[in-house]
């Protein structure tokens, strides 16, 4: 699960929505276009819920993971939908395999400085 910082709150959601979100959040901005998006997403009291996020060239987002609780959203048509309107405006890009990657543990990690 992850926590996606965005316009001074916060949701959470899985770690596959919020790298769709981002990466369609990218793609939006380098059109220069907007969106808006309902994903599934847990609510402050952990119930299950929907968000509602507006994207747009200058969306500026943020993801952490959280340890606040490990129950997945079914959510593999939220990922399909967001990737599907990405390829869209990305009609060339290839697959994201590294694009966002995971980092299970920060001793030895490469930072690329």
């Amino acid at each position: 699960m992850r926590k996606l910082y965005y316009a001074g709150g916060s949701i959470i959601i899985s770690d596959q929505v919020c790298k769709s979100i981002l990466r369609y959040g990218r793609a939006l901005a380098r059109s220069g276009s907007s969106d808006l998006v309902v994903l599934p997403a847990f609510t402050e009291n952990f119930g299950k819920g929907v968000a509602h996020i507006l994207l747009g060239p200058a969306s500026q987002m943020l993801s952490v993971p959280t340890a606040e609780f490990d129950i997945d959203l079914a959510d593999a048509h939220m990922v399909e939908i967001l990737e599907s309107r990405t390829r869209e405006l990305q009609p060339d890009r290839p697959e994201w395999q590294e694009d966002v990657a995971e980092v299970s543990s920060l001793d030895g990690y490469d930072w690329g400085i």
